[in-house]
């Protein structure tokens, strides 16, 4: 989606973190290559936390996502920080 409609999606991130700047965070799900990503995007402190569960150390990083370019984009002048999380140490039980 953020290839063919990377104008739609910026724009649509960009309106819920206006509509919702006082709220702490924003749920971004992203599917890719028939796989779900979870972005949280940590509006107040510009952090963003990437949940892959196909992640392991040094197959994935931040520029592996398309969409990580686009929050970037919507986030300037305040360059965001992003957080892999290793969603492998949490367990259902």
């Amino acid at each position: 989606m953020c290839r063919e409609m990377r104008a739609e999606v910026e724009e649509h991130i960009k309106t819920m973190v206006c509509y919702h700047d006082d709220k702490e965070f924003i749920l971004a799900p992203y599917w890719a290559n028939g796989h779900w990503t979870l972005f949280i995007i940590a509006i107040k402190v510009r952090r963003v936390y990437i949940l892959d569960s196909l992640f392991k150390e040094d197959n994935k990083n931040p520029s592996h996502y398309r969409l990580t370019s686009v929050i970037q984009s919507v986030l300037l002048p305040i360059k965001p920080t992003f957080d892999m999380v290793n969603v492998s140490l949490f367990s259902i039980s």
